[in-house]
C-alpha cells in the first residue's frame, strides 16, 4: 500500500494540561507520512508556547493562529490547509494509540470507504479511571457486513455513534464533494458534522479496537459548560434538520434523526443543572422546539430509547414546575428501589453466610498430608471445618495476618511468621481471588516457602450443610 498522508487536524484552546501527551501520541503514530495542523484557537494559557516547542522538533507539525472562533471554525481552518488524501479531527485533551492511523487508513482503503469509525474508551480526568463511554461505538448496530452505508441503517445509522469528531477517519475528497463542514456553533458542532457525513457516505467500515481515549470530566472542557451554553444544542439540531431536507436525506433518515434529537434534549435536560439556565432551555423548548421536532407525533415504538421518548413527550405537554416535581418523584422511587434492592441482597448475602459453606477440595491434596490453611476469613473458616470432619489429611494450624481477631476461634489461628517454624507438607491459600493469591504467594516465596509446598483452589460451589 502506498503511504498515502493523513491530516491530523487538532484544535487548541487552553489545552496545556494534556496536550503534550496529545502531541506525543499523535507524533508516536507507526503510519508515518502525516501532517499535523494544529490550530491555537486564541489561546490565553501555555498551550501556543506547547505547540512551538514541539513544532522546532517535527517538522511534520505546522501551526496556525486564529481569534478565539471555537472548535468548529478551528477544525475548518485545519481542513482548508491539508494536504492528506484522509483527514482525522482529533481534541487536544485527548491521547491516541499508535496504530490509530495506519489501522483506519487500512480499513479505509481496503473497504474503498469513506469514513471509518474506531472504537474508544473514557478516562475520568479526576479519578484517572478508565470507563466504558456511553456513545462509543455501538458493534451491536453495525449490520452484519464490513462495509455499509445509511441504506444499509437507515432508522438508526446516527445512534452508531455519538456525534463526535475525534473516532472517525474521513477520505478528504469526499468531504470536499460533498461541501461538509463544521458549524460555528460555541458547542455541539460536531454532531452536524457528523451526520451529515454518515448521511452522505457511500462506504462506512469499522475499526472494532479501542484506538482514542476520551478524557471526561474535564473542567475547561465544552462538555462541563453546557449550562450555559444551553441554545446551542437547539441551533445544532435545527440547522441539521434543514440540511438534512436541503440534501434530500430526511425522508429516509427521520426516523434515526428524531431518536437523535430525542436523545441529545434529554442529556441536556438531565443535565443543566443551573435552574436559571434550565427555565430557559425548557422555556425555548415548549415555545419553539416542540413545534418544529413533533416528538408527540411518532408512537412510542419509533423510539430506542424509552426514556428519551418520556422526557421529550412530558416536555412538550407539562409546564416546567410540573416536570421538575414528576422528575423528583421518578428519582426518589428509583431511590427507595434501589435501597430495597440492596438491603434483600445483603439479607441474601448473611443467610448465604449461616446456611451454607465453602467446601474445601480434599481429592486436591494427598491423602495423610499435614496442612496449613493460610487466611482465616469465610473461605479459610469454612476449609479448617472440613479438613478436621474428613480426617483424610492433618491440619497444623491456620494462619492470618489478623489473628488477634480470631481469639474466638475454634481453630487456633497464629501469626503467619510461625509458618517457619511449622512442619507441613503444603500450605493452602485460602481466597476468594486468584489475583490476590497470587500476591500472597509471591510473598511467601519471598519468606522462603518452597513453592511446591503452595496450593491455591478456587473455592468450590457452597453448598448447604
Amino acid at each position: 500500500m502506498d503511504k498515502k498522508k493523513v491530516s491530523v487536524v487538532v484544535p487548541v484552546y487552553n489545552a496545556e494540561t494534556y496536550l503534550p501527551q496529545c502531541m506525543e501520541s499523535i507524533l508516536a503514530q507507526t503510519w508515518g507520512n502525516i501532517e499535523v495542523l494544529c490550530v491555537d484557537d486564541g489561546s490565553t494559557d501555555g498551550s501556543a508556547g506547547i505547540l512551538e516547542s514541539f513544532r522546532k522538533q517535527d517538522g511534520r507539525i505546522r501551526l496556525l493562529r486564529q481569534a478565539h472562533r471555537y472548535a468548529g471554525a478551528a477544525r475548518n481552518l485545519g481542513f482548508d490547509e491539508s494536504q492528506g488524501e484522509y483527514v482525522i479531527f482529533l481534541d487536544a485533551d485527548d491521547f491516541f494509540e499508535p496504530g490509530l492511523a495506519e489501522k483506519m487508513v487500512s480499513a479505509i482503503e481496503e473497504k474503498n470507504a469513506d469514513i471509518c469509525i474506531c472504537q474508544s474508551r473514557g478516562l475520568d480526568a479526576g479519578t484517572g479511571k478508565e470507563h466504558s463511554l456511553a456513545g462509543a461505538l455501538n458493534p451491536d448496530l453495525l449490520p452484519e457486513k464490513d462495509v455499509f452505508s445509511k441504506k444499509d441503517i437507515p432508522g438508526h445509522i446516527f445512534q452508531l455513534t455519538a456525534g463526535w469528531a475525534w473516532d472517525k477517519m474521513y477520505r478528504s475528497g469526499f468531504l470536499r464533494e460533498k461541501h461538509i463542514r463544521f458549524p460555528h456553533f460555541r458547542a455541539a458542532e460536531d454532531q452536524l458534522f457528523v451526520d451529515l457525513a454518515y448521511g452522505e457516505a457511500q462506504a462506512v467500515t469499522a475499526v472494532k479496537e479501542v484506538l482514542v481515549t476520551h478524557r471526561t470530566q474535564v473542567p475547561a472542557s465544552l462538555e462541563s459548560k453546557k449550562d450555559r451554553y444551553w441554545r446551542c444544542a437547539y441551533e445544532m439540531l435545527e440547522a441539521e434538520k434543514a440540511e438534512l431536507e436541503k440534501r434530500g436525506l430526511f425522508p429516509l433518515l427521520e426516523r434515526s434523526f428524531v431518536n437523535r434529537a430525542a436523545g441529545y434534549l434529554t442529556w441536556n435536560a438531565c443535565s443543566i443543572t443551573a435552574p436559571d439556565c434550565f427555565s430557559e432551555f425548557y422555556r425555548y423548548f415548549q415555545q419553539t422546539a416542540a413545534g418544529r421536532f413533533r416528538f408527540s407525533a411518532y408512537p412510542p415504538e419509533y423510539y430506542q430509547d424509552p426514556f428519551a421518548y418520556e422526557i421529550v413527550t412530558k416536555m412538550e405537554r407539562l409546564g416546567e414546575k410540573e416536570f421538575l416535581c414528576d422528575r423528583i418523584r421518578q428519582l426518589n422511587e428509583t431511590v427507595a428501589d434501589r435501597d430495597a434492592y440492596v438491603e434483600e441482597v445483603l439479607l441474601y448475602v448473611e443467610q448465604l453466610k449461616r446456611e451454607k459453606h465453602w467446601r474445601f477440595p480434599v481429592e486436591g491434596i494427598p491423602e495423610g498430608s499435614r496442612v496449613i490453611v493460610y487466611g482465616y476469613g469465610d473461605v479459610g473458616r469454612d476449609w479448617c471445618e472440613d479438613i478436621r470432619r474428613a480426617k483424610a489429611l492433618e491440619l497444623v494450624m491456620a494462619v492470618d495476618k489478623h489473628y488477634e481477631a480470631y481469639g474466638d476461634a475454634s481453630v487456633k489461628v497464629r501469626p503467619v511468621e510461625e509458618i517457619k517454624k511449622a512442619k507441613y507438607d503444603y500450605l493452602v491459600i485460602a481466597v476468594y481471588s486468584r489475583k490476590t493469591a497470587e500476591e500472597v504467594r509471591d510473598i511467601l516465596t519471598g519468606e522462603g516457602v518452597s513453592p511446591e509446598k503452595i496450593r491455591w483452589f478456587a473455592p468450590g460451589e457452597r453448598v448447604k450443610e
